[in-house]
């Protein structure tokens, strides 16, 4: 879908500017065969660039450093945003909170699945039947997710992971760049005694929104 990001940078004279700059899947052919650029907004995005835009020029305005206002840290800047669903209610409500976030500024959002996790322990399964049938239900759950999420506008990528193999998890994370990952209450300590996917996160010193 087509995006539009805004950064601040130098012209030519080196005076700093506010640059917008469109996806390549905002240009297309209008009526008369020539090449179009733009890109549709709701109401509620259109406000959110409006208030990056006015961010960005009290910023330059005041000589503030870069980053000072806009920092893409903040919740009505993000870029991308993470969402761990292991299938549970508490998950769907994580999506739900990711995608209202992720809209509001035309962030990225990325659904990585864990599957595999028993009922009654939380932890990883021994059980092959609970892998199975938590992946196909995955599955279909991030189908679901995106086509909820296509049709705010938003970009939507998904990866699943079975439990039983938190370092694959880890270790995606760990080269993923995102500003927020939200997640259920259900996997805040979910990992190894060694490793655990709280403090992996937390060590980014990126946002983290924990639904219950």
């Amino acid at each position: 879908m087509p995006r539009i990001v805004t950064v601040r940078s130098k012209d030519g004279s080196n005076q700093d500017v506010i640059s917008l700059v469109l996806s390549q899947d905002a240009i297309v052919v209008g009526p008369d065969g020539d090449p179009l650029c733009g890109v549709t907004l709701r109401p509620d995005q259109a406000r959110s660039l409006a208030e990056r835009l006015r961010s960005f020029a009290i910023e330059i305005e005041r000589q503030e450093h870069q980053g000072y206002r806009t920092s893409s840290r903040s919740f009505i800047h993000l870029a991308s945003v993470v969402v761990l669903h292991d299938g549970s209610e508490a998950g769907h409500r994580a999506f739900e909170a990711a995608l209202h976030l992720a809209s509001r500024s035309l962030a990225t959002l990325d659904f990585v699945g864990i599957f595999g996790i028993s009922n009654v322990t939380g932890e990883p399964s021994v059980l092959r039947e609970d892998y199975e049938w938590q992946k196909g239900w995955l599955t279909q759950l991030v189908e679901l997710c995106k086509e909820q999420t296509t049709a705010t506008g938003i970009s939507f990528n998904s990866r699943l992971f079975p439990a039983n193999d938190p370092c694959g998890l880890f270790d995606k994370l760990h080269t993923m760049d995102f500003d927020l990952v939200v997640m259920p209450r259900t996997l805040s300590r979910f990992g190894t005694h060694g490793e655990r996917l709280m403090p992996s996160i937390v060590s980014r010193s990126c946002n983290v929104l924990v639904c219950p």
